[in-house]
């Protein structure tokens, strides 16, 4: 099963150059010293509109996801906080994309609606 936890940080004023240095450190160091058949990318992202606004995902492979997140999510959220504010959330997978439909679902790309 495929699931996603998602660590966001909302950097406190003059922390936001510190702050995505920081994430991208630790995207690198744990992809790298991760198992690679349970993590599948761990990835930084930087929001559109709000300035110093970041969120570090991590893309999980394993049977169950975690109801809390990992241990190592839970860790990289509380030593976070020290850039500001974080949320710690976990997200579980549920459709996969091929061609013009989505699957599992039954959502035709392009629609707002289930086929029945």
């Amino acid at each position: 099963m495929r699931w996603i936890e998602t660590i966001k940080v909302q950097s406190a004023n003059g922390k936001g150059n510190a702050t995505k240095k920081e994430l991208i450190f630790l995207a690198r160091e744990i992809q790298e010293n991760t198992d690679p058949q349970k993590l599948g990318a761990a990835t930084v992202s930087s929001h559109t509109s709000v300035p110093g606004c970041f969120a570090l995902r991590l893309f999980w492979n394993t049977n169950e996801p975690r109801i809390r997140g990992t241990a190592l999510g839970m860790s990289l959220a509380r030593s976070l906080k020290i850039f500001g504010l974080v949320d710690h959330s976990v997200w579980i997978e549920t459709s996969e994309t091929e061609g013009d439909h989505v699957h599992e679902h039954g959502i035709k790309k392009g629609t707002t609606s289930f086929e029945s």
